[in-house]
This record gives structure tokens, C-alpha cells and sequence, in this order.
């Protein structure tokens, strides 16, 4: 059931609605607006999105945030759609896309372009790079959001420093798991159901193993019951990306909580996985590896 809050976090809008956290300085922080007047509340209210490495927060308390009456109209929810069009706008294949480029090093090429076709993956050339492109589709195929990222075509990391949003100026714009529009593909329809934070990994995890269907919930803060409302009747499992042995607020921890939460609200069976952190050294902690780290990994060294 659906919440309304008089006070929320602002919604991403591009840099300007981003500032600095007042623990680490970094312009990751984001702050608590008034949904009636728009207006922020005090600095201090609000949640550095540097979870791990950071970890501050500070929620409304229970006096400042009350919470508005439960009714109908409040709870109707109005969700805008991408026009499909847009997909039109990218380069017709994805022999160009660095990601495509270093995934078809350690994968079969035709099978690599097979997933990409799955999910729907693109490509979209700026100045002189190219950019992957991960849309998101809902259960209907409704295009929900387009996330664009630059990928490294010989190592297949992300350059941190860049990251955007397509925005054509809607208000009512409505993210969902990426990938959640193959929970009716025929091929999957019974298929257990695993959860990671990127979509990278969730392409490499489809590109390794048969038998499940992966999701990206698109960073460890994003996975949410709103979110898995869709996965009733499921079985799902989630695997965050590793954390530093000693930080504040690990994924694991995160999501294990939220597992707890999520599960007595959404029809479905769900549990984390231990692997990675029974796996995972000292070092694969502190540089947060995640399924796909390990995948490329154990493949490279079968190669040698």
C-alpha cells in the first residue's frame, strides 16, 4: 500500500538538484522538499548518496514528517511514458558499443547479441565515443526511462564521470527494474528471478547462466517495493555488490533489510545470496565486486 509523505527526497534532475553532504562534502547529497510548498527543509535533512563510502542521513523526524490522509485520489498514481520513437534515434546495430565490444571478448558474439537484443540495449554515438544506452520497459512494454553510460572496450568499466538521464521534460516519469519486461517472455515465464544492482551484470549473468532471468534494480539504493509490486508470485533472489569489510551501511545489509520489509508487503519468495560474501577476499571487498567481476575473472582465467 502506498504512502503519501508531506515531505520526500527531491527527484534527480541533473546536477542542480544535487549538493554537497555535509559529512563528506561530496555534491552526492539529497535533500527533503516540501511536496505542498516545494521548498526544502533544513540542510541537514537528507541522504548522502554515497551510502557505503559515507553513509549519511538524516530523516524528517516523526513530529516534522506527517504523514498525509490515506485516500483513493491520493493514492492514484500518474505514470508517464517515453515515446517508443526515440529508440529509432540510436545506430542501428551494436557492433560499435565498447560494453559490446569487451562482453564479445569473453562470450560468444552471436549470443552476446542476442541479450543485447533482449534487453533492448542501444547504442548512441557523442563526439567521438559511444555510449550504451539500458532503457527500461515495464511488464507492459511501456518505456519507462533511458539510463546512458560510457563503458572502457578493453577493461568493460563504467567512466564514473559520466552518466546521463534521457529527460524530454516529463513530470510523472516512473523508473522500473531493468529488464522487468521479460517476466512475460515465454522463455521465462518460470524462471527464478535474480536481482543485481547494474545492468551490466545483469547482461553478464543471462550471458553465464541458463537458468535464471536477471534484473537490475540500477543501484543499491533503487531496489524498492514499489519496484517489485510486478514479481508477485515469484521467486527471487537477490545479490547485491560486495562492500568494504568495515563500512557503515554494507549492500548486503541494506538489502537484507529491505528483503525483510519488501517480503511482507509483495506476494513473492525472497532471500539474499551469500555467495560473494562467502567468496570474496579482502580485496574484492574493498573494490566492491559484484557477479559480473567474478564471471570475467574466472573467465580470464581459463583463457590463460
Amino acid at each position: 500500500m502506498y504512502k503519501n509523505y508531506k515531505y520526500v527526497l527531491e527527484k534527480y534532475s541533473g546536477s542542480k538538484s544535487r549538493f554537497n553532504c555535509p559529512n563528506c562534502k561530496r555534491k552526492e547529497f539529497t535533500r527533503y522538499k516540501n511536496i505542498e510548498t516545494n521548498e526544502y527543509l533544513p540542510y541537514e535533512y537528507g541522504i548522502c548518496n554515497r551510502l557505503i563510502k559515507c553513509g549519511y542521513k538524516k530523516y524528517p523526524s516523526q513530529n516534522i514528517n506527517t504523514i498525509l490522509e490515506n485516500n483513493v485520489d491520493n493514492q492514484l498514481q500518474v505514470i508517464e511514458y517515453l515515446d517508443q520513437d526515440i529508440l529509432n534515434d540510436f545506430e542501428n546495430s551494436n557492433f560499435k558499443n565498447p560494453l559490446f565490444t569487451f562482453l564479445k571478448s569473453y562470450f560468444d558474439e552471436i549470443k552476446v547479441q542476442k541479450i543485447f537484443e533482449l534487453y533492448q540495449v542501444k547504442t548512441e554515438k557523442y563526439y567521438e565515443n559511444y555510449l550504451t544506452i539500458f532503457p527500461q520497459f515495464d511488464q507492459d512494454f511501456n518505456l519507462r526511462a533511458l539510463k546512458k553510460m560510457r563503458y572502457n572496450s578493453q577493461t568493460g568499466k563504467r567512466n564514473k564521470s559520466f552518466f546521463q538521464w534521457y529527460n524530454p521534460n516529463k513530470n510523472y516519469l516512473k523508473q522500473c527494474l531493468f529488464g522487468l519486461h521479460l517476466i512475460n517472455h515465454p522463455t521465462y515465464l518460470k524462471s527464478k528471478i535474480v536481482i543485481v544492482e547494474s545492468e551490466k551484470t545483469a547482461i553478464i549473468g543471462m550471458l553465464y547462466f541458463d537458468q535464471y532471468l536477471f534484473l537490475a534494480s540500477g543501484g543499491m539504493m533503487n531496489l524498492t517495493t514499489e519496484k517489485l509490486y510486478q514479481l508477485n508470485g515469484k521467486e527471487i533472489i537477490l545479490m547485491p555488490d560486495l562492500s568494504p569489510i568495515n563500512t557503515k551501511n554494507s549492500a548486503f545489509n541494506y538489502w537484507k533489510n529491505k528483503a525483510e520489509k519488501i517480503a511482507k508487503e509483495v506476494n513473492c519468495s525472497i532471500s539474499i545470496s551469500t555467495l560473494l560474501e562467502d567468496l570474496g577476499s579482502v580485496s574484492q571487498k574493498e573494490n566492491q565486486y559484484d557477479l559480473g567481476d567474478f564471471i570475467i575473472e574466472n573467465l580470464k582465467i581459463n583463457k590463460t
